[in-house]
């Protein structure tokens, strides 16, 4: 669930927090160059990212995967969810792996999640669930048709730097590659040689893992190698989805991709009764902050029509799990 209260954090947890989300040494002895490049030991980073991860500041360390080049599809999901029910879904929903993501918001559609499948037919399936689901009365499908921007790191200073790898190309993996894919997701050892350890669990050589890893990375089907922040507690209180309605969306997307404060950028498919096309993702230490960045953002064009929907509650965010399907959404529902 959402939590508002900002942790304090010393200056060299800021520092450590600004090399550790991104970029992440893909050798033997990882830590230990980051250790160098800040003055400290490597002993000291493994222990202080142990202890940012007990305390919820790091939600995860792992890399995050694209989730197309690995042949999942994904979705946008808005719901009008009425209030009795938004707990009762919220929960059937934290058991179901293909939703990772699941905020409450200020709008009639109050009720947004994501969900990566490893087919179109197993989003259908969820979503007709969802749609008969007690206190749902509207559903909206929003798949994405662009990336402009995806993905964050949050820097030291106020801004969210953008993180540059995409591609929607789909990379054949074998069967010691999907093992190596469910090994990273889980909890990264956090010793002076993490890459030994995960090759071990494999059976394979640890410099076949790191060239692996490091192809992943050039290739894009690893968009970045690092910590996940909870950006809550990390002193980025604020967030809003601001979605936009433009003549030229094109041209506003790579505007807002452009924004430091903008993590997010896609372009996804209208609907007549809900016709933004242009979906921006906008991250604040404060609401006035907020409030401002959102005059900044209204300023970029004069032909647009658009809403702000705040976040008022997180319910859901996890990182996917990729090759763990149990079979449940294989099959359509019955009545």
């Amino acid at each position: 669930m959402n939590n508002t209260d900002a942790a304090p954090l010393q200056r060299k947890d800021l520092d450590l927090l600004a090399v550790i989300q991104s970029d992440f040494p893909i050798e033997t002895r990882p830590f230990e160059k980051i250790a160098r490049s800040i003055g400290r030991t490597e002993r000291e980073v493994i222990d202080a990212i142990g202890l940012l991860k007990k305390n919820g500041i790091i939600r995860a360390f792992d890399p995050v995967f694209e989730a197309s080049s690995l042949g999942y599809t994904s979705t946008l999901v808005a719901a009008a969810v009425e209030k009795d029910y938004i707990d009762k879904l919220a929960n059937e929903m934290s058991g179901i792996n293909e939703i990772t993501h699941c905020y409450l918001r200020n709008q009639d559609l109050n009720f947004w999640f994501t969900i990566s499948a490893l087919n179109r037919g197993i989003i259908d399936n969820i979503l007709e669930w969802v749609s008969r689901f007690s206190g749902v009365s509207r559903i909206l499908d929003l798949p994405s048709q662009k990336v402009y921007k995806i993905n964050a790191v949050f820097g030291t200073s106020g801004d969210v730097r953008p993180v540059r790898r995409l591609t929607e190309t789909v990379h054949p993996l074998n069967e010691q590659d999907r093992n190596l894919v469910k090994l990273l997701q889980d909890d990264f050892p956090l010793v002076d040689e993490p890459f030994k350890v995960i090759s071990g669990q494999c059976g394979s050589d640890e410099s076949q893992i790191i060239e692996t890893i490091d192809n992943w990375l050039a290739s894009g089907v690893i968009r970045r190698f690092g910590a996940r922040l909870n950006h809550h507690r990390a002193g980025y209180t604020e967030n809003a989805m601001v979605v936009w309605k433009c003549d030229d969306v094109d041209e506003l997307g790579q505007k807002c991709a452009e924004l430091p404060y903008v993590s997010h950028c896609y372009r996804r498919k209208p609907n007549i009764d809900w016709p933004y096309e242009l979906y921006t993702m906008v991250h604040a230490q404060s609401p006035e902050e907020l409030d401002g960045l959102l005059i900044e953002m209204k300023d970029l064009t004069v032909n647009a029509v658009y809403t702000s929907l705040k976040t008022v509650r997180e319910l859901k965010k996890t990182s996917m799990k990729y090759f763990v399907e149990n079979g449940r959404w294989d099959t359509p529902l019955h009545d």
